[in-house]
């Protein structure tokens, strides 16, 4: 009866300790995304003056391609993001009867870590560090005179992200960001709220807003950007 019941308590730690271990293995998201912001535009190369603009990127989208991905176990998060854009609009220009033109072509690549410094039951709040790299090629048009430039700068990025397990397939995710302090860019800072719904064990489906707004100066060279709008997303995990 002794032996029959230690035969029963080691199956059952067995079973404790493989749930216990698969609870700490590496879970993997990947999660491609479409988002449709209005974008404001500054931008001022070589010797033109600043051409200035205000669309939704859905009128000026030549090509793109969003992507997200993620790996977290335990409290420890592992991501990123890398988008690919190219962008090109026709805008009057003060104190000329002709029109400008600018096109934008390059990528946004961030990598970056989260910390949970608070998860407990359906709540999670995390510390995130990251770097986030731009790489444009930027051409203006005024008057008939084209001018050119690459921009590349690195930015580091503080924030928090707050996530609310709602019930068994809805979540609700918030997260803040600030970064650039004149190490590449001058400032730069994001906000986004996320709503998830867990289709299958393996898909979700999310809808959320974001906000990004970048201000970078080199020399001649002036560069603002600001991103709002809604997206979708599917994300895919194994």
């Amino acid at each position: 009866m002794k032996s029959g019941s230690l035969i029963v308590a080691g199956v059952l730690l067995a079973a404790s300790l493989a749930s216990a271990a698969r609870a700490e293995r590496w879970e993997y998201r990947i999660t491609p995304y479409i988002w449709g912001p209005t974008l404001e535009t500054s931008l001022n190369i070589g010797p033109n003056p600043p051409v200035n603009s205000s669309t939704s990127i859905f009128d000026i989208l030549d090509g793109a391609f969003l992507i997200a991905g993620e790996a977290r176990k335990g409290r420890w998060s592992i991501g990123g993001e890398f988008n690919y854009l190219n962008l090109g609009d026709n805008v009057p220009v003060a104190g000329l009867d002709n029109f400008a033109s600018w096109d934008l072509k390059g990528t946004m690549a961030t990598l970056g870590a989260a910390y949970a410094v608070y998860d407990h039951e359906n709540t999670r709040i995390e510390a995130l560090a990251a770097v986030r790299n731009w790489d444009l090629d930027i051409d203006t048009t005024v008057a008939g005179r084209t001018a050119s430039a690459n921009v590349n700068w690195t930015d580091p990025l503080i924030g928090v992200r707050y996530s609310q397990q709602i019930n068994d397939r809805l979540r609700a995710t918030g997260m803040a960001n600030i970064g650039g302090f004149d190490v590449g860019s001058h400032f730069q800072w994001e906000a986004l709220a996320e709503l998830n719904w867990a289709w299958t064990d393996r898909v979700d489906l999310a809808g959320g807003y974001r906000h990004l707004k970048v201000d970078f100066e080199r020399g001649s060279e002036v560069v603002d950007l600001t991103l709002t709008g809604p997206y979708v997303a599917v994300g895919f995990k194994f």
